[in-house]
Formats: structure tokens, sequence, C-alpha cells
């Protein structure tokens, strides 16, 4: 434990050399960015500096690149919460209950709430981290394509429970973005499907451009139709002190998200969007009155922004020590990893121990700044929302068809935003959920993938011979079983309160 402690005060202090914490707050800023604007991402940003990491130290590499990445799921919830738009696809949660805190006037509290939730939710995986970190390589070696497969049809099924009463409306939702994600090529056989014959779609829909128009779009159309500010009675009610005591009221939701994000970051292809939805749909379930969650419940934001920014600690996990990308934008850190000439695995938890710690307080320190930032400019960023609708809005659709086309730089992608604007729009209108479409389409290829290697590998008899497997499926049956109930129960009241209404 004494070499432990001490690589942790070493990586500590390298942050804090001249050259590391200039980097480090280049990157913070930049991160700031890609969140902020709706369409990009810490992806989008790995991709875009990784030229300008490449040549450095590694501890200056990775400063800079892991401060740009831990702060895009901070500053994304900024226009989330204020425009009903999401900076990433991770942060569709936190817009469910933000954006209507903001319409009535608590976009001060809001933004407060998920900056503290940020924060906590790093420190208490990070801590795990430290707790685990002897033990974490088994732990994770268990895990197989059966387990990774029955782990997404868990999200699929919770996805389907986040829409209310309608549970089947929602299953069938997500099966059909199940359906999307098969478009391009089949992994297992090659072959290509549901591409029309075009091009664009032969390595599958790209999803920015769907997830801006699925959710940005409709938004913006209503916003436009209003001719109004977002806050139709504009108020910053609360703001920053009220934000954190909220996060004290509920901390121990909180800390319970915390420990979700983080798994469904060490858990390798889950990301930032299973961590929000698990965190979120895990507030709901535990909630003993849920009947205001997607109409403003600040315990939404809590849980998603507590949940999601936690599972950045937990990506670094498996890609330090077995070689396997938590994430997408670790898969671009494992390619700086060899660049610079390191490698994962016992070396990072050994000799390389230090700049395992400093990867850990980099993020740490990012989550812990750009949230003092924030709370600094609250006043300036809330007045977004009085902005006349006529101004902001077309400045936000010329940022939404920008972003857009970064999905994979074809004009194509503007056809593409375009179809599923049009499609959010009906679904919207006629209230049928858009959220399990979009983590079909996320959770799919990798149940596709999964399910083929499970079968070629072990045929059938995963299913009943590995107990993590019969675990998951047994708590996937559970859940549902217990939405069934639930929706029952909830129409009895509706009909009984009916009843005594017609009375």
């Amino acid at each position: 434990m004494e070499d432990i402690f001490g690589a942790l005060a070493i990586g500590l202090s390298t942050i804090f050399t001249a050259k590391v914490l200039v980097w480090t707050m280049v990157g913070i800023v930049s991160g700031m960015f890609f969140g902020l604007v709706p369409g990009l991402s810490g992806l989008t940003g790995m991709g875009l500096l990784l030229p300008f990491a490449i040549g450095q130290p590694p501890e200056v590499a990775f400063s800079f690149l892991l401060g740009m990445y831990a702060v895009t799921t901070q500053t994304d919830a900024i226009p989330a919460v204020l425009l009903g738009i999401p900076g990433t696809s991770a942060a569709q949660a936190t817009y469910l209950d933000g954006y209507p805190m903001a319409k009535r006037g608590e976009a001060g509290r809001a933004l407060s709430a998920s900056y503290f939730a940020s924060i906590v939710g790093t420190i208490v995986f990070s801590v795990i981290f430290l707790v685990l970190l002897p033990v974490i390589r088994p732990v994770i070696n268990s895990f197989g394509s059966p387990e990774f497969f029955m782990l997404a049809m868990m999200g699929l099924v919770m996805s389907g429970s986040l829409v209310g009463p309608n549970i089947a409306r929602g299953l069938m939702v997500a099966a059909a973005g199940l359906l999307i994600s098969c478009i391009g090529v089949a992994g297992a056989t090659g072959d290509y499907r549901y591409t029309l014959g075009w091009s664009y779609l032969e390595d599958g829909l790209p999803l920015v451009p769907v997830a801006l128009g699925l959710f940005a779009v409709p938004e913006v159309m209503e916003l436009m139709a209003s001719r109004t500010s977002i806050a139709r009675d504009f108020a910053v009610k609360g703001g920053a002190l009220e934000g954190l005591r909220d996060t004290i009221r509920h901390r121990w939701l909180v800390v319970r998200c915390s420990v979700i994000g983080g798994v469904c970051g060490v858990v390798p292809g889950l990301g930032g969007s299973a961590a929000e939805w698990l965190g979120y749909s895990h507030a709901v379930q535990s909630a003993r009155d849920s009947s205001q969650f997607g109409k403003g419940d600040i315990r939404g934001v809590l849980a998603a922004e507590s949940a999601t920014t936690a599972q950045k600690p937990g990506a670094i996990i498996p890609t330090v020590a077995l070689g396997i990308p938590g994430n997408a934008s670790m898969a671009v850190m494992l390619g700086v990893f060899l660049i610079v000439g390191l490698r994962p695995g016992s070396a990072m938890l050994n000799e390389q121990l230090p700049l395992t710690f400093q990867m850990l307080w980099t993020v740490i320190l990012a989550n812990i700044v750009v949230a003092l930032i924030c709370l600094v400019l609250q006043r300036h960023i809330v007045k977004l929302c009085q902005v006349r609708a006529s101004v902001i809005a077309p400045l936000i659709i010329t940022f939404m068809a920008i972003g857009a086309t970064f999905a994979s730089n074809s004009y194509n992608d503007l056809i593409a935003f375009a179809v599923f604007g049009a499609l959010g729009l009906f679904m919207k209108a006629y209230d049928w959920p858009r959220v399990p479409l979009l983590i079909g389409m996320v959770l799919g290829q990798l149940a596709e993938a999964n399910f083929f290697i499970s079968v070629q590998v072990y045929g059938a008899s995963w299913l009943w011979q590995r107990p993590i497997v019969l675990a998951t499926l047994g708590l996937t049956l559970a859940f549902l079983a217990a939405m069934v109930l639930r929706g029952r129960r909830d129409r009895a009241m509706r009909a009984q309160q009916a009843g005594g209404g017609n009375a």
C-alpha cells in the first residue's frame, strides 16, 4: 500500500508542474467547447486534438487529452438544460428533467446541481478505482461476450421502462432501434444489410445526426413556434447554493448512481449513454414518487450527471489494466499509449503506476476546475434563457447542421439529420418515446457482435452455464416484471380516481 500511496502522490505532483498544468488547462477549455456545441463530443475532440498531443512526453499528452475528455459531459449539460439540445448523446437523460426546469425558471438550480453531481460522481468512483485496483484485473477478465450481450439486453429492457406506463410501446421503439443498428455490414458474415444500394449506409447510420434529429429538431421547432424565450416566466431560482443543497439532500442517490456509472465505464462498450440511462433508470425505480420525472425533477439531473461523469474514470481501468478501451474515446487514448511507447497491462499497474494515477488525478482536477468556471459564469450562462427564439433558433440550427456533418464529413449526414428530425417531430406529436430508439441503436451493435461470438464459441450452453449471465438475466426479468406490475397498479389507481371523481 505504501507503493500505491507513493505513486498517488507522484501522480498528483506531476499535474502541477508548469508544462503539464498549462496543457491540462488548454485541454479543459477545449473540452468545454466540444461539450457546449451540439453534435460535437469527447470523441470528436480526441480526433481533432490528437495531432497536438503526438510528440509530447506521455505525462503532457495524457493530461492534455484527458483534460478535454473529462469535461465534455459537464458542459454538454448546459445546452441540454438551457436549450433542450444535448451537447452530446450522453446528455439525453439530463435534458429530460433539466430542460423543463429551465422552462419554469430554474435553469440555475439545474445547472448547479449537475456540476456538483459531476464532481461527486468523479470522486466517488476514483476512490473505488483506488480501492479495487489490486483486484480489478480478475474481475474484468471474468466478463466475456455472453456477459456483454446480457448487459446490452438489460439496458434495452430498462430503456423501454423510461417512457411511463406504456411499456409495450417503449419496447417496440427499442426494437426499432435494434433494427436501425443492423444497417451496414454484418459483422458475422460481411453481408450488406438495409443499405438500399447507398454507399453512405455501408458503415451504418452515424449516431450524431440521428441523435440531433430525434431530440434537437422537435425542441427547436417548438421554440420557434412559441415566438418567446425558453423560460416564459424567467427567474433564476436558487442557483449555485440551491444546486448544492439538492446534491447534499439526495447524496445517497448521487453516490449510488456514481457507482452504476463507474461500472458502465469499466465494462467495455457501454460508455456514457448507457451509464446515464442506467443511472436515470435507477433514480426512477428507487423513487417513492416518480410522477415528476421527465417534468423537471432535480433527481433526474443529479442521477444522470453523476452516472455519466463517473464512467470517465471507470473507463480508464480496462484501458490501462487490460488494453481494452472502456469506450470510443479510450480507444483513441489506447492508440496514444502505443505511439508514445507504453504498453497497457501489468506495466501500467506497477512501474508506470504514477502515470496511471496522474490520469486519474487529471479527470478529477478537470471536473472541479470546469465546475468552478461554470459556477462563476452562471449568471451569464442562464441569460441564454432570455434570448428570443427568433434570434437563437437559427444559430442553433446552424450549429446542429455543422455538428451533424462531423459524423462522417459527408453531406449525407445532413440528409440523415433531416430525416430523423422529421421522425422526431412525428414521434413527439403522437407521444411515441424517442429515447428507446437511440438506446437501441447504441446497444444494438454491441449486442449483435457479442451474441454471434457467444453462439460460435459456446453454442447455446452459455445461457445456463455462466453465473453472471444467469444473474443478469434474472435481474432483467425481475425488472421487467416489476415494471408490468407497476404499470397495472398505476392504471388501477387512475381508474379508481376517475371513478371517485365521477361519483
